[in-house]
């Protein structure tokens, strides 16, 4: 039989808090917060993915499992009362006594964790890290520095990469004849200004990530760093297969499924374009 509190330490041990970044912790977000709650809650299955949409609460429910592990929370900040879609997803997961944790940020920096899992989607030559300062004053390795593979200029990567993930377009901003040299490859949607300023003071000129801020796209246009955004739950996925890969070798008795969030944003041409 195995507890909610051994799943919980577990993942604490493969995303510490102590890097965290942007807030991000790792908690129970919904369920038994004691210790002694947690010992006494049996699980038996857990379905693990980026974010607990409504399909994933859903899936959850049909399912039957115990747990829900995702990588982004469903509140991530304090709320007064709940509403709407929120309202819905919290009285599911409550009425059929399922558990909610969030992986945290932990799993983003960590050895083998979600960055990793990114790199090696794309097939990179990891080459070092690119660490920045956690939410509790510790040196954490946010990103992966990379060398690209055997492309000469930033228009052959971005078709590289949309086809290493099977995507239709990517969003870059830059300079397509530009030469490609060392990338710096982070996942989710986490860089922020110091980041992209200290990247460029390294001879960083390629970034691949999930998503950015508005704000932090022209930063880094301006700073004269190429960027491709793949989408914030297409860069997560990888590493959230592979936390569930992990759980089950550790936890062999429970069943344990991977809900894939996938790419939700299209590009689309005016009609008259296209007809032309």
């Amino acid at each position: 039989m195995t507890t909610l509190l051994e799943v919980t330490k577990r993942l604490q041990e493969l995303s510490p808090i102590e890097s965290t970044i942007q807030g991000l912790e790792p908690r129970v977000e919904i369920g038994p917060q004691t210790p002694s709650e947690q010992s006494g809650t049996t699980i038996k299955r857990i379905l693990v993915t980026a974010y607990a949409s409504a399909r994933a609460v859903t899936k959850a429910s049909q399912d039957k499992s115990n747990l829900l592990v995702t990588y982004r929370p469903i509140f991530p900040f304090a709320v007064d009362r709940l509403s709407g879609l929120d309202l819905v997803r919290v009285r599911l997961l409550a009425k059929n006594y399922i558990s909610s944790y969030v992986v945290g940020s932990g799993w983003l920096s960590t050895r083998d964790g979600l960055n990793d899992a990114l790199v090696e989607a794309l097939g990179l030559k990891k080459t070092g890290d690119f660490e920045t300062e956690s939410d509790h004053g510790e040196w954490t390795p946010v990103g992966r520095i990379c060398l690209p593979p055997s492309v000469k200029n930033q228009s052959g990567f971005a078709n590289y990469l949309a086809g290493r993930m099977s995507l239709p377009s990517v969003l870059f901003v830059g300079d397509l004849d530009e030469d490609v040299n060392e990338t710096l490859v982070v996942g989710g949607s986490h860089l922020d200004m110091p980041e992209i300023i200290r990247a460029k003071r390294e001879g960083i000129s390629t970034l691949v990530t999930g998503e950015l801020a508005p704000e932090i796209r022209l930063l880094a246009c301006e700073e004269g760093v190429n960027t491709f955004e793949l989408g914030a739950f297409v860069t997560e996925d990888p590493g959230m297969k592979r936390l569930r890969d992990v759980l089950s070798l550790e936890f062999p008795d429970l069943t344990i499924d991977f809900l894939e969030s996938g790419l939700l944003t299209q590009t689309l041409k005016p009609y008259k374009d296209s007809m032309a």
